[in-house]
């Protein structure tokens, strides 16, 4: 009995933390304050409800409210802990000298994207040198198929993530995204082929990008790294030299996490190790 009492107890704090991580997951660079009726409508549950779960998690500490408009942000508290995790994170520390070196050689800022469920996430950031820049935080949501970094993700990715991300549909974002499905499987087709992406004024008008495929010892394709720029800036004959800094440095990032040539490159996956 004693033993049934105590897996029950499991079985509520898990869900529990459920709930909290339902709700801090809604908080993005873009969307860094909540309402009750914001939380309620994407959630789908009683206004009510996420009202009182909203205060005990300010009570708690994971959250902070706007005494005046009475909305909610991430507390202090909670963002020192995220950057805790982010230093402590092995994939982001190796990946942060070759981020670097990337953005020097090239002179455009770089990236190390990871899947986190079912959506592309900037995880670090090496900023460009130079005064106009592509601007790409760290915890920006990208979409899939309008970004390098996302169709090196979506090329390794399992048949079934692809069907799902396609059945959700391909917004057009500016007049060169890709909408159409067979085309955007010819584009992962030739990403595979030639070992990296590109995305040309597909996210915005005047932002061109160049990924590749960051592999584990494993040969899992765990995360993407890329350079954006602006297009004005860009020359597609220079395309190539660009993307052999790029290849190079997803490879060095790969071989210090343990893979070697001849490793076969499988499917993406979202874990940061």
């Amino acid at each position: 009995m004693e033993l049934h009492s105590v897996f029950q107890a499991k079985v509520r704090l898990t869900k529990m933390l459920r709930k909290i991580m339902d709700v801090l997951e809604l908080f993005a660079f873009e969307r860094r304050e909540l309402g009750v009726l914001e939380v309620a409508a994407i959630l789908e549950r009683p206004k009510s409800t996420v009202s009182r779960r909203l205060s005990d998690m300010e009570r708690a500490g994971f959250l902070d409210r706007d005494p005046e408009s009475g909305r909610y942000r991430l507390s202090m508290r909670l963002a020192a802990l995220g950057e805790v995790a982010r230093q402590s994170t092995t994939l982001q520390q190796s990946a942060r000298p070759y981020l670097a070196l990337l953005a020097e050689r090239t002179g455009e800022t770089a990236n190390l994207t990871v899947l986190l469920g079912k959506e592309a996430v900037n995880v670090e950031v090496a900023d460009s040198p130079r005064p106009v820049m592509h601007v790409g935080w760290v915890g920006r949501h990208l979409p899939m198929h309008a970004t390098a970094a996302g169709k090196v993700l979506l090329s390794y990715a399992s048949e079934q993530f692809l069907d799902d991300v396609l059945a959700a549909g391909l917004t057009r974002l500016t007049p060169d995204t890709i909408t159409d499905e067979t085309a955007l499987r010819a584009d992962l087709a030739s990403v595979r082929a030639r070992g990296y992406a590109m995305a040309w004024a597909e996210l915005e008008p005047d932002l061109a990008a160049i990924a590749a495929p960051v592999c584990n010892h494993r040969g899992d394709v765990v995360a993407a790294i890329a350079i954006g720029g602006p297009v004005s800036r860009w020359a597609r004959e220079h395309v190539g030299g660009l993307a052999t800094h790029v290849i190079d440095a997803a490879r060095n990032l790969s071989e210090s996490m343990g893979y070697r040539d001849g490793v076969r490159v499988n499917r993406s996956t979202s874990s940061l190790e």
